[in-house]
């Protein structure tokens, strides 16, 4: 399998997660629970506070932790670090939706690289 059906794949497993957080907070809503109810004078697509957008952050928060990685991530969405921040840290800003999808791309491609190292270190463990 050459790259070009890996990262469509690896893509692939995030946004099935989104979609089952998705799933659920739509299973929450039904049944009116008070947690998915917004708060006064909230936006429902606030999307610091937004479902999905916890539910990538959580997957991105050990990529990000890394010494760098938030001036790397910088870098590539063409954002400050302090942006960066902002985004994951704080949540008092949000990405566009451009930058929404370049993210999910990075989570990908970060995963993906990470995955043969967890792999290999639990080899050297055994």
């Amino acid at each position: 399998m050459g790259s070009d059906g890996i990262l469509p794949a690896i893509v692939g497993g995030i946004v099935e997660s989104l979609i089952a957080a998705s799933r659920e907070i739509a299973a929450a809503k039904a049944k009116g629970s008070a947690k998915a109810k917004r708060g006064r004078g909230r936006s429902a697509s606030h999307a610091a506070d937004g479902a999905l957008w916890r539910a990538l952050t959580a997957r991105m928060a050990p990529l990000l932790a890394q010494r760098g990685a938030q001036a790397k991530l910088g870098r590539e969405l063409g954002v400050s670090r302090q942006q960066i921040y902002a985004y994951f840290t704080t949540r008092t800003a949000a990405p566009d939706a451009e930058r929404v999808l370049r993210l999910i791309v990075w989570l990908a491609l970060a995963e993906a690289e990470a995955a043969p190292k967890v792999k290999a270190s639990a080899k050297v463990k055994s």
